[in-house]
């Protein structure tokens, strides 16, 4: 970990929470706001440890791990610029329910616990922000619970790729994206192995649902596999209507 300068007024990370709250008014946190950099690989803190303040990621990707009674842990998800880490302190126990590793090299900003406590106090529309971030995860929860429980192998790898697709902020324009994770990570999030992944990507080249080398993932047809990873949640929720 390393600490660098970095100034809000010249992030160019528009959906940070703390810009959607205060505007232009950063000098009311400036002064408890620290930015860092880790390396690809760098711990930044682990599953247990107490909460000491919020992260703000301010670029890279960073890997959320849970211990598991398996010898790799449990990947829940990638998340990338603009999303935030140690927003539960609102949870009576006050510990990290997760790891947090750096898959690229990644720049954070860091808020003490104490003095955000304060703001989120007095502001309502910081609040707001928050309360939405526990229901996207409530939501992503409950996505990776049906993606176990119901999809094929399939339909969870093509919803690794519209994951990965998201947080390397993919457009079909440019020229691609390079992803900072291997074949068994991938594996590890589908909750499927390395094999397996391998297999399903070579089939979905040879559909044309993706292009790739290695971990340069050249084109990536995003609205095609985002509907065959959502297939079984569209046909879930409509039982869920019809049953209602």
């Amino acid at each position: 970990m390393t600490r660098i300068t970095s100034y809000c007024q010249t992030c160019t990370v528009k959906n940070c929470i703390m810009l959607k709250s205060f505007g232009e008014d950063h000098g009311v946190y400036k002064p408890f706001k620290h930015h860092y950099e880790f390396k690809k690989g760098e711990l930044i803190f682990r599953e247990g440890d107490e909460i000491n303040g919020i992260y703000f990621i301010q670029s890279g990707v960073i890997k959320l791990e849970m211990n598991a009674d398996s010898e790799r842990p449990f990947i829940l998800r990638l998340i990338g610029p603009g999303q935030t880490m140690g927003h539960r302190f609102l949870s009576y126990t006050g510990l990290q329910p997760y790891s947090a590793t750096a898959v690229e090299d990644s720049r954070i900003c860091f808020i003490e616990l104490g003095f955000f406590k304060n703001l989120y106090q007095k502001n309502e529309l910081l609040q707001e922000e928050i309360r939405k971030i526990f229901l996207r995860e409530i939501r992503a929860t409950e996505v990776k619970l049906l993606q176990i429980a119901q999809q094929t192998v399939r339909e969870k790898v093509a919803g690794i790729l519209v994951h990965l697709a998201d947080t390397y902020n993919y457009k079909q324009t440019g020229l691609g994206i390079r992803v900072h994770i291997d074949r068994q990570e991938m594996a590890d999030l589908a909750g499927t192995t390395k094999e397996q992944v391998s297999r399903i990507l070579a089939d979905f080249e040879k559909e044309q649902l993706i292009r790739f080398r290695a971990k340069h993932f050249k084109f990536i047809s995003v609205d095609k596999l985002r509907q065959l990873a959502e297939k079984q949640a569209a046909f879930m929720e409509e039982n869920q209507e019809i049953d209602a």
